[in-house]
């Protein structure tokens, strides 16, 4: 087997490991703002309800702060999730492209031992093939 075609298929593995590496902490990273988003749904949830049942907080207008806050903090975690959704698509295609290196590169290796063992093979019946012949004698 050739060394170099050995040593290329192990850096092209290492560089699809990294890109897998580099997608999962972006999958994560998504995860996380998704559910401080839901988070955020369920306080609002919360917060209305006890808002509209507590007319003191109504009076000093504690729920128009309130709403605000809510509305601003959707804001940033949505701004925030558009860049992770960027990078994740640009994360993806890179590991996409470099999937598709590694499997040429397995295919060649697959293709190459077979090769070899084709070869192998080839040189044993030819080696048996001259013995028979030099012998004479038919083998069984």
């Amino acid at each position: 087997m050739s060394d170099d075609l050995k040593d290329l298929q192990t850096i092209t593995q290492a560089n699809y490991q990294k890109a897998q590496t580099s997608m999962q902490s972006v999958q994560l990273e998504e995860s996380r703002l998704r559910n401080l988003l839901a988070e955020l749904t369920d306080k609002e949830n919360t917060g209305r309800e006890m808002m509209a049942s507590d007319s003191a907080l109504q009076r000093t207008g504690a729920d128009e702060n309130w709403v605000r806050w809510i509305a601003r903090s959707r804001r940033i975690l949505n701004m925030q999730l558009a860049n992770v959704m960027v990078r994740k698509e640009a994360a993806f295609r890179e590991l996409q492209a470099h999937f598709g290196k590694a499997d040429v590169m397995d295919r060649l290796l697959d293709d190459q031992i077979q090769t070899q063992r084709a070869q192998r093979q080839a040189r044993l019946v030819n080696s048996i093939l001259d013995l028979e012949l030099s012998s004479g004698q038919p083998s069984r």
